[in-house]
């Protein structure tokens, strides 16, 4: 007797869910994970998050095993499903990156107090306004912010977009601090605009900071002392020694997506305008990094779970 039913493919649940894990870049998987965790952690009912991790063993090994973990669900033995293996390039957020590099319409933040370096601030944001970023300028208060010695009689005065409590860097791809003695001894004093640094470092975000080749002279000969440059500002903020930052000179040091120099001469500001391209200078490979949307390797190796924010 014939019978209107859904075939037996119809019955198979699994296939397509592994198909979908496999694709994912490691980041992914490690997401994936975090968001069935917060989900499940909320559920009370033992029988509804034992079982549910018994279920993901049907599709990954790891994945139920990991979850399981966290959840106290039904850690697995063995696989309850061998994984076919397939996967797609499509089904991640990664094949959908742009081929050629760009920042085109992100959002970089510019940290600034009273006594900034004017030329650093006017030169990184013309760069990245060039390659058709947006800037905002954030300080501790909306409107004029004094630079410090670092200007010329003809510059226009910076008005800040917004104060620290008024944005959040989870607004923007990529936060950038400049030297300058008596801004950077304003930031270290506030915990927001610390707060700021330290929530971008736990998103993956881009940050760029640019020191100062006497006040980092200072440090080396006088360690006990405190030089009041951006450098310094986001090492304190961050306090993690997995992370590199450069000393005097003009050497740029790219550690997990924090792009640091210890000194922006005027020429060096010329030679990277001129080299944009090039991934050379101190603007151009903080370009770079913020092109890449975020550093996942900080997530991947740990870092984000070791910062506060």
């Amino acid at each position: 007797m014939k019978q209107r039913i859904r075939g037996v493919k119809f019955q198979e649940h699994f296939n397509q869910a592994q198909l979908f894990y496999n694709s994912l870049m490691p980041h992914e998987k490690a997401h994936l994970v975090s968001a069935l965790s917060f989900e499940l952690s909320h559920c009370d009912d033992p029988d509804v998050y034992k079982s549910y991790t018994e279920l993901l063993n049907n599709i990954d090994f790891d994945l139920a095993t990991k979850v399981a973990i966290n959840v106290n669900g039904v850690v697995p033995e063995k696989p309850a499903r061998t994984n076919h293996g397939k996967s797609s390039a499509s089904l991640s957020q990664e094949y959908f990156r742009p081929k050629n590099p760009t920042i085109v319409t992100r959002r970089i933040a510019i940290l600034v107090a009273d006594g900034y370096n004017a030329v650093e601030v006017q030169t990184v944001r013309k760069a990245l306004t060039n390659a058709k970023a947006v800037t905002w300028v954030i300080g501790p208060r909306r409107g004029r912010i004094d630079s410090g010695d670092h200007v010329s009689k003809n510059d226009e005065p910076i008005i800040a977009d917004s104060h620290f409590d008024g944005q959040r860097s989870t607004l923007f791809d990529a936060v950038f601090i400049p030297s300058g003695a008596n801004h950077a001894k304003a930031l270290l004093k506030s915990g927001r605009a610390l707060h700021w640094i330290k929530e971008a470092f736990g998103h993956c975000k881009t940050i760029g900071a640019i020191g100062d080749g006497k006040e980092l002279t200072c440090l080396l000969h006088y360690p006990t002392e405190t030089p009041f440059v951006g450098v310094t500002v986001v090492k304190h903020a961050i306090g993690l020694s997995d992370v590199e930052f450069a000393d005097v000179g003009d050497n740029v040091v790219t550690s997990y997506g924090v792009v640091t120099t210890g000194n922006y001469s005027t020429v060096s500001a010329i030679t990277d305008l001129a080299n944009i391209a090039l991934d050379k200078g101190f603007v151009s490979k903080f370009i770079h990094e913020i092109s890449k949307h975020r550093c996942w390797e900080r997530e991947l190796d740990g870092l984000t779970q070791m910062v506060a924010y």
